[in-house]
């Protein structure tokens, strides 16, 4: 009974304290990357003495399509590889909303570390030529042969849009060949979306009533019961949809991300997708951290375990972030939040966070998601170190 009340109570906090509001803030972006569409684009291709720059307000954009649309880009060689590595370093994925959502103080110092970081070891890259020489490598898989019954993601419109690459192009044939089954198809852009918006909607106020009140997770009386039901009903319906459509550890994929800045109706589909994701990494994480608690007996014993550990846990970090996907990722942030690891664990997780980018890039050419990686976690390491010099002092 005890277990259930815990699953209970971080059902509730992970849709009320993070699923609801990264909902409203992860829907304002994407329909503004829809209404600007390409405009940061146009602007690295045309501005090549700047590009590093532009490529790390790329990666900063919260979650990963700022990082994914600058791959095709870069196979195309419209941007350095330096410009590459800079979007990398600067995006932190889908784990940016979760610090959003609980620790906008931290998500504003990892923005400008990172972007920092992110734009000073693209330059020392281009300077010193590395990665200039790769070149494009790519699977021959074979498209599914079911094609009944699966649709494409990449024909949501007749004016549609690519994105770093034009119709029928090499990077076109490997980035779009990966279609969605149909009951999918049909259960996300048909369903799905609608009963999650509806919810959400209705949540607004239940959510910041519950964040600035106090709440009994387990009250019995008949108003509190239905207050923390939706908030619990929200994250199981996340956790069902995220097994439903196969998704475990990448949130979105360059299709979705394509077709989310093409149609407004796709960015509502889509931003309810990854909010499913999200919230689904957030429950694992707040549930294993109160697992640990009740493991090592309270918070005082981890505070003194990560005062005697602390650098193996940016170390921890650093090694969860150089996972491609964003779901290790948001597990560590919502962990974070909890005040399971410290700010210089964080950060460095970020620097080496890649979230989803890496996967169209890993497909396009290994040789260049390997050196990413690398150029990742020498910064990553560096700056990890200091903060946590300084955190000791």
């Amino acid at each position: 009974m005890e277990f259930f009340n815990m699953v209970y109570s971080v059902g509730v906090d992970s849709f009320f304290k993070v699923g609801v509001f990264v909902s409203i803030s992860l829907l304002i972006i994407g329909l503004i990357d829809y209404k600007f569409n390409g405009l940061l684009l146009r602007m690295i291709e045309k501005n090549q003495k700047n590009q590093r720059f532009f490529a790390s307000l790329m990666g900063l954009i919260p979650g990963c399509g700022g990082a994914i649309v600058i791959v095709p880009l870069y196979i195309s060689g419209k941007v350095s590889f330096g410009s590459l590595v800079t979007a990398f370093i600067t995006t932190m994925g889908d784990a940016a909303f979760v610090l959003m959502a609980g620790d906008i103080k931290a998500y504003l110092g990892v923005l400008i570390i990172s972007g920092t970081v992110g734009i000073l070891t693209g330059i020392i890259i281009d300077k010193l030529n590395i990665g200039k020489n790769i070149k494009l490598s790519f699977f021959n898989e074979k498209i599914d042969e079911e094609k009944n019954d699966m649709v494409s993601e990449n024909k949501i419109e007749k004016n549609y849009k690519h994105l770093g690459h034009t119709k029928g192009d090499i990077i076109g044939e490997v980035l779009h060949k990966r279609n969605t089954h149909r009951y999918i198809y049909i259960l996300t852009h048909r369903v799905w979306y609608k009963i999650f918006w509806i919810i959400v909607i209705l949540s607004i106020p239940l959510a910041f009533d519950h964040v600035f009140g106090e709440h009994e997770h387990n009250s019995k009386e008949s108003y509190e019961s239905v207050f923390q039901g939706v908030g619990f009903l929200g994250t199981i319906l996340c956790i069902v949809y995220t097994g439903i459509s196969r998704k475990t550890i990448k949130g979105s994929d360059f299709d979705k991300t394509e077709s989310k800045l093409n149609s407004s109706k796709e960015t509502l589909i889509h931003t309810a997708e990854e909010v499913a994701f999200l919230v689904t990494w957030v429950f694992i994480a707040f549930l294993l951290y109160q697992i640990l608690l009740q493991f090592i007996g309270g918070e005082y014993q981890l505070r003194d375990l990560l005062n005697k550990n602390g650098f193996l846990v940016v170390i921890g970090a650093i090694l969860i972030g150089i996972l491609p996907g964003c779901g290790p990722q948001i597990l560590l942030a919502a962990i974070y939040i909890s005040g399971g690891i410290p700010f210089s664990a964080l950060v460095a997780n970020a620097i080496c966070n890649d979230g989803d980018a890496l996967f169209p890039l890993f497909a396009l050419s290994k040789k260049s998601a390997f050196l990413v990686t690398i150029c990742n976690i020498i910064p990553a390491l560096l700056v990890g170190s200091i903060l946590y010099i300084f955190e000791n002092i």
